[in-house]
């Protein structure tokens, strides 16, 4: 066990990716062996929070008080056998896809930042660009073995339901609370996720670290594709983008079947245009796809089929983009990845912080958040850019306000939330709660939903010491 005391040791611990300030931490403790985290843990009483790899948006890995639990040791790979692979939960998710590159196995997540852990990405239920087809980190885990704050051990498996008792390794057990709430039916990463007939295992994915600690992981893999073909659409109209994504969504597979849907606004687009010269000049939206494919004889014939199709749907395909080579694919993947840094770069040079949503809807909704948000953003004089995962009704929009426009942007931002649960949404789709979204989390489900989420934490932790300050 290695400990850490020292003022400028524990420093790095208190930083992540959300800027958060005002973390404290009496040390920093860092177990190389399940054993002596399950010894810390089971004589320790003081609050514990898990410091993930800090790649995270919500402040959930920075302390308010006691110690940290750093799992940095914990980062072997291990077997792969038969598209299942062992990791720790430290192993990054681009040492997974080093690991696997020269495999016949394929993790299909893509998280933006490359560095998170896998441990992580499962505390958020994280997902990606490619969420529209794949889904969610959720849907790739089949066992996790980890450790309650008292020092117990557990091992949940895929196919192991609330209906049945939890049991722990020194055979104690758990029932499932008798609650109401149930979580939103959309892409969602906010609190607990609680669904009828649903596994223990979805119960602590998604749950910000706040019900137990994560020692190893078993993923499940797919195929890996022969390659991607891709593309971007460029559109006169945000309108005419909008309605070519609910046809290809109508369509639901087939010859047309995208993984990544991602969506640019005018706004998004007027500051591309400084780096990408050749984006038509009356372009005022794009839209990025890629579909797989399993065999590299097949990409001419899906290309063709998206050429058809675009056609049919009375798009022009001049002013589009289409990949040749990997070379392309690769440039296209670096404009999807070009909002999010200019941003902060503008907001770096003005001393400017940005509000940004992660919300997101049930399909029936889809246009009318669209027209809601393009109206409410119009007519609020605020500069903004709108960008993200069109496919899944969920779109980051960054409120850029001047030191003049602080209150009307939260202001927007308090509109839109409030609109977003009106529909049923939720208030984060993938960057999970953490600190800093607390206050709209309890809007969303209610006094009641939250006091049924505090009576499934207090199950597993009574005392409330695990990653005290996330969610609640």
């Amino acid at each position: 066990m290695i400990r850490k005391n020292d003022p400028g040791t524990i420093a790095p611990y208190l930083q992540d990716a959300s800027n958060y300030s005002g973390g404290n931490a009496d040390e920093v403790v860092i177990p190389e062996t399940v054993e002596e985290l399950v010894k810390f843990l089971a004589h320790d009483k003081r609050p514990v929070t898990l410091a993930g790899a800090g790649t995270g948006l919500t402040a959930s890995r920075i302390p308010l008080a006691g110690v940290i639990v750093s799992l940095e040791k914990f980062d072997e790979i291990g077997v792969l056998d038969s598209g299942r692979i062992t990791v720790g939960p430290a192993v990054t998710l681009k040492a997974l896809n080093d690991f696997l590159f020269s495999t016949e196995w394929f993790y299909p997540l893509n998280p933006t930042e490359a560095l998170a852990s896998l441990g992580g990405t499962l505390a958020t239920n994280a997902s990606g660009s490619r969420s529209y087809k794949y889904g969610c980190t959720r849907d790739f885990v089949d066992e996790i073995e980890c450790i309650l704050i008292d020092g117990r051990k557990l091992k949940l498996k895929k196919g192991l339901k609330i209906s049945e008792p939890l049991c722990f390794e020194d055979g104690s057990t758990l029932e499932f609370p008798e609650i109401t709430y149930q979580s939103p039916d959309c892409k969602n990463s906010a609190g607990f996720y609680v669904r009828p007939d649903m596994d223990w295992l979805d119960l602590f994915i998604g749950s910000d670290g706040t019900l137990a600690v994560f020692t190893k992981i078993i993923l499940r893999l797919l195929p890996r594709p022969e390659d991607f073909v891709s593309g971007i659409l460029f559109f006169e109209k945000e309108e005419y983008c909008w309605e070519l994504v609910a046809k290809i969504k109508s369509i639901n597979g087939g010859n047309i079947d995208p993984c990544s849907l991602e969506y640019f606004d005018t706004h998004s687009l007027n500051r591309l245009k400084n780096k990408y010269k050749n984006i038509p000049h009356n372009a005022k939206a794009a839209l990025f796809f890629e579909q797989s494919i399993s065999n590299e004889n097949d990409y001419d014939e899906v290309l063709e089929n998206w050429f058809v199709f675009l056609n049919a749907e009375g798009r022009s395909l001049e002013d589009s983009w289409f990949a040749q080579d990997p070379n392309d694919a690769q440039r296209f993947h670096d404009f999807r990845h070009q909002i999010p840094v200019i941003i902060n770069e503008e907001n770096s040079r003005a001393k400017r912080i940005k509000l940004g949503t992660d919300m997101a809807v049930p399909d029936k909704y889809f246009f009318p958040m669209m027209r809601f948000y393009k109206e409410l953003l119009e007519t609020s004089h605020l500069d903004y850019v709108m960008f993200g995962h069109l496919g899944d009704n969920h779109l980051h929009i960054n409120l850029l306000p001047s030191a003049s426009q602080t209150l009307l942007a939260q202001s927007i931002y308090d509109q839109i939330v409030e609109q977003i649960l009106q529909w049923g949404g939720t208030v984060s789709a993938e960057h999970g709660i953490g600190k800093l979204k607390k206050q709209y989390f309890a809007r969303m489900v209610g006094v009641m939903g939250l006091n049924d989420l505090k009576t499934l934490k207090q199950c597993l932790d009574p005392e409330l010491r695990l990653n005290t300050g996330n969610i609640f």
